[in-house]
């Protein structure tokens, strides 16, 4: 029997179609930009299903694109989602003779099904525990702004759920919810599966798990009612039985039906949440805990990663995208806080030492296009983040 500490994951996993040079401002943009929300247009940081833009713009998918881009080929074509990039970056850099990381998704029998499958067998989250099932596998075109924000960047995304909206909870391992770490990513991207969370999560946590959820545009759910609170799960029992919560700002502000960070936090711990995330690009983390599992205890937040937003501004010849950054984030949060666990510590989970492997692993997303940086072999990107994750150590020490 395997003595590894087991990371299960699920939620979005699908293939990301980035156009990187997208000019937001431009007036081709005019006739496909949202008017309201929910109403199938184009914003930035925000996902909507294709079938949606369509009967917004009165186009077809491609031809628009066609304008929006001048007509050229896409830079890049990566894994993406929220759950699967996040298990992937943490597979990276855990030791495989102590940790077991699986990641369960849905794939389509066709071309892009395949070319999925291809890119996942370079990393190691292999497609074993994937779900092949007729239909489209889900794909998302990513429109990329590197000029936006002042520069920071920032996308728009055009998404086909495809079978991502079969996968079913009574499709996920035997042995799902008896790892160690349960991860639920991005599931507003698998309907079935995040209407359940109410359900897994508090199974999950009878097992002894620690449960993380990771969030996504719910696009789904502001088409439904664009004035409501987005649910997780079909009920609000899914807060209760989830010990950390990371979500980006304007996914928090929906989740919580408030209008600022602060009022976010103090709902999902009020709530129950064991900790709270809210990331927002470059600026601050914010966070807050209410749970003995995790410290500090309280109201706090930490910055982004110095050294590489530095570095990125000397160097924008080395800039790739921003597609995945908040995956990474979540991703090198879930290394931090399952070597702790694993190490048998009895005190709380230190969350500043994850949330500066969360900084570091979303920071160093932005060096490459799109959210997975294949290595050529194991540890390069291990070996390529620790002096950032010290100097962003040092920067707190000082601080």
């Amino acid at each position: 029997m395997s003595t590894k500490f087991r990371l299960a994951g699920t939620g979005c996993c699908l293939l990301d179609i980035i156009h990187a040079k997208v000019d937001f401002s431009s007036p081709l943009m005019e006739p496909f930009r949202s008017r309201s929300p929910g109403d199938g247009g184009l914003e930035p940081g925000k996902l909507v299903f294709n079938e949606d833009f369509e009967r917004f713009s009165g186009q077809a998918c491609l031809p628009a694109l066609a304008r929006l881009t001048g007509g050229s080929e896409p830079d890049a074509r990566n894994i993406g989602g929220p759950g699967v990039v996040a298990l992937i970056h943490a597979a990276q850099l855990l030791d495989p003779a102590l940790f077991d990381v699986q990641f369960t998704g849905t794939l389509g029998h066709d071309r892009v099904g395949d070319e999925l499958a291809r890119l996942l067998e370079r990393t190691p989250v292999s497609p074993r525990h994937f779900v092949t099932m007729p239909g489209v596998t889900p794909f998302t075109y990513v429109l990329s702004d590197p000029s936006y924000d002042g520069g920071r960047g920032e996308r728009s995304f055009l998404n086909n759920i495809g079978t991502a909206g079969l996968l079913r909870p009574e499709n996920l391992p035997e042995d799902f919810l008896t790892a160690d770490l349960v991860v639920f990513g991005g599931t507003g991207l698998v309907p079935l599966i995040h209407d359940a969370l109410d359900d897994l999560l508090p199974r999950a946590k009878a097992n002894g798990a620690l449960t993380v959820v990771n969030t996504v545009y719910d696009f789904r759910n502001q088409r439904k009612n664009p004035g409501a609170r987005w649910p997780l799960g079909s009920s609000d029992r899914s807060y209760a039985a989830t010990d950390l919560l990371i979500a980006d700002h304007e996914e928090a502000l929906r989740l919580s039906g408030t209008s600022s960070v602060d009022e976010a936090l103090a709902f999902f711990i009020a709530q129950g949440v064991g900790a709270a995330v809210v990331t927002n690009g470059v600026r601050n983390i914010e966070v807050a805990v209410g749970s003995q599992r995790f410290t500090p205890r309280g109201r706090w937040s930490m910055p982004a990663s110095r050294a590489i937003v530095d570095e990125l501004a000397r160097h924008p010849e080395r800039k790739g995208d921003t597609t995945g950054a908040g995956d990474n984030f979540a991703g090198g949060v879930l290394v931090s806080v399952a070597k702790q666990l694993a190490a048998g510590n009895s005190d709380p989970v230190d969350l500043q030492e994850a949330m500066a492997w969360g900084a570091v692993s979303g920071g160093g997303a932005c060096f490459h296009m799109g959210g997975v940086e294949y290595e050529k072999q194991r540890g390069d990107k291990l070996a390529r983040l620790e002096p950032y994750l010290k100097a962003y150590r040092q920067d707190r020490k000082r601080t």
